[in-house]
């Protein structure tokens, strides 16, 4: 009861620009193997299952964006621009539980570029003052 009083304290609009940083967020876990080395191997803050699950469960993105493109969370073109690097992450298979593993898998190096590139395209796309924020402060944090 008290999480259903304080969604409806939230916007729409706040809610869909929460939704659009913490995909953006998540998009760059996934581009930045600086990032993935230091959180799943040294600090273990975050594991590859906690990004899949960002990325499938949390933000809903296992119907391929057709929620998101409905709420309005992204757009035509970002959804085309995402295709290659969604394709690539529903379809990645670990080879182990072992994170370095993971980081050295040729398939899973392939996800990373799809990624990086998707990354590069809402770099330079986005318009949000908070979502450039955001991105400027991953990337001074963990520079590619």
């Amino acid at each position: 009861m008290l999480m259903a009083n304080l969604q409806s304290d939230i916007s729409d609009v706040e809610l869909k620009q929460r939704w659009r940083l913490y995909w953006i967020h998540t998009i760059f876990e996934f581009s930045n193997i600086k990032w993935q080395e230091v959180s799943w191997l040294h600090s273990k803050t975050s594991s590859f299952e906690e990004c899949i699950s960002a990325y499938f469960d949390i933000l809903a993105l296992d119907d391929a964006y057709k929620k998101a493109l409905q709420a309005k969370n992204v757009s035509d073109e970002e959804v085309q621009n995402a295709q290659e690097f969604h394709k690539l992450i529903t379809f990645y298979i670990e080879p182990s539980d072992d994170a370095q593993e993971i980081l050295n898998d040729k398939e899973w190096q392939n996800v990373v570029r799809a990624a990086k590139d998707f990354w590069h395209y809402l770099k330079e796309n986005v318009t949000s003052k908070r979502e450039k924020k955001l991105i400027d402060d991953l990337e001074k944090e963990f520079p590619f």
